[in-house]
């Protein structure tokens, strides 16, 4: 009777014996991997997988024990009454190194993580975009049209600042869009989401806003209303907000802010206008067009508010423009604060675990191999 009572709580002593020594060194290693770095458990519920491994050590010490085939033989009783040796003893070792290896495995599971909170300086400035979509957009003294020279040029000014080396440059400008024609419409607030706003561009269309009119006054008034709203200032440095205004310059059409007083709102509010005029001066061949440009009202715009006027009068020189926009635009220091992953710490669980499962798999094809 004693050693019946020993058989069934010896699995039970050697699974204590294996895990708690191996508990403690391991935790101490996973403190010292973690140190004073924030630790967050990414799969947290992975733990629950615990309480299975006592439902696998009910089952391998006891109901398996029990459904064990077994040899017949005349003298049981004289083999019960001989010595055991060691390895008799250590016959459920292989199912306590599976039992934990699976807790081992599902501390892994939870996929402990280090993140180390960094500081970094970067340089920014509040772009709105503010394009025109009215009527003379389509005429053709640029290559298709005007609106679609307009849209190729920002889409690429958008992919430049979307790139990798852009990023390793820490530049975080956050760009908008207004549309106007006869009405002035955001189509797109301040953001750094440059694909999502590059695809907007490509879908723009004459129509997109109604077409006969050109309110210049009141998509400038649109887009310093939108860059007024935005939260980029830092008191320790001027304002770094920025309109580029795409246009043929002709201003036809007035709701609420005609172009003089939207300019002296820019001027009120320390913002740069820089004005890109689009098509030629005579559009529509040697016979001219109703459509022609009128470079004086950008002009005034440019200068009373200290940006800088552009001449697109091909797609090359209006490519130059933007280029010469996006050197000249002043930036602002900012520092941002955020977490970076460091370590990811559950190799120190699953690799112990690994070699506890290759060890059982050794100690069941050789020494401690079952019979029948």
């Amino acid at each position: 009777m004693p050693r019946r009572w020993l058989d069934h709580l010896l699995p039970w002593l050697l699974l204590a014996a294996l895990a708690t020594p191996l508990a403690a060194l391991l935790w101490n290693h996973f403190e010292d991997a973690a140190g004073a770095d924030t630790l967050p458990w990414r799969h947290p519920w992975a733990l629950l997988l615990l309480p299975a491994c006592l439902l696998i050590a009910w089952v391998s010490f006891h109901l398996r024990a029990r459904r064990a085939g077994a040899f017949a033989h005349s003298q049981v009783a004289a083999l019960a009454a001989m010595p055991r040796g060691l390895f008799a003893h250590l016959a459920s070792l292989p199912a306590v190194l599976r039992i934990v290896a699976v807790a081992l495995l599902a501390v892994a599971l939870t996929r402990p993580q280090t993140y180390r909170t960094i500081q970094r300086e970067v340089e920014s400035v509040d772009i709105m975009i503010v394009l025109d979509l009215s009527k003379s957009m389509e005429e053709t003294d640029l290559l298709r049209n005007r609106l679609d020279a307009g849209q190729r040029t920002i889409r690429d000014f958008l992919r430049r600042r979307d790139s990798t080396d852009v990023r390793d440059k820490r530049e975080q400008d956050r760009i908008g869009l207004v549309v106007f024609a006869q009405q002035a419409m955001v189509q797109c607030p301040l953001t750094l989401d440059y694909r999502s706003l590059d695809q907007i561009v490509a879908n723009l269309a004459i129509g997109d806003v109604p077409e006969m009119g050109t309110a210049i006054g009141d998509a400038l008034a649109l887009g310093l209303g939108t860059l007024k709203r935005s939260k980029a200032d830092d008191p320790a440095n001027p304002p770094s907000k920025v309109v580029i205004l795409l246009s043929d310059g002709d201003s036809n059409m007035v709701t609420q802010f005609a172009p003089p007083e939207a300019t002296e709102l820019a001027v009120d509010m320390g913002v740069k206008v820089f004005t890109i005029l689009l098509g030629e001066e005579q559009a529509g061949g040697p016979f001219g067009s109703p459509y022609a440009v009128n470079p004086e009202l950008m002009k005034k715009i440019a200068a009373d508010t200290g940006g800088m006027f552009f001449r697109a009068a091909d797609q090359e020189t209006l490519d130059q423009s933007f280029r010469r926009v996006r050197e000249t635009l002043q930036k602002a220091r900012r520092v941002e604060t955020g977490q970076v992953l460091a370590h990811e710490l559950y190799p120190i669980f699953l690799a112990p675990a690994m070699v506890l499962l290759l060890l059982e798999a050794a100690l069941r094809l050789s020494r401690l191999r079952r019979f029948p």
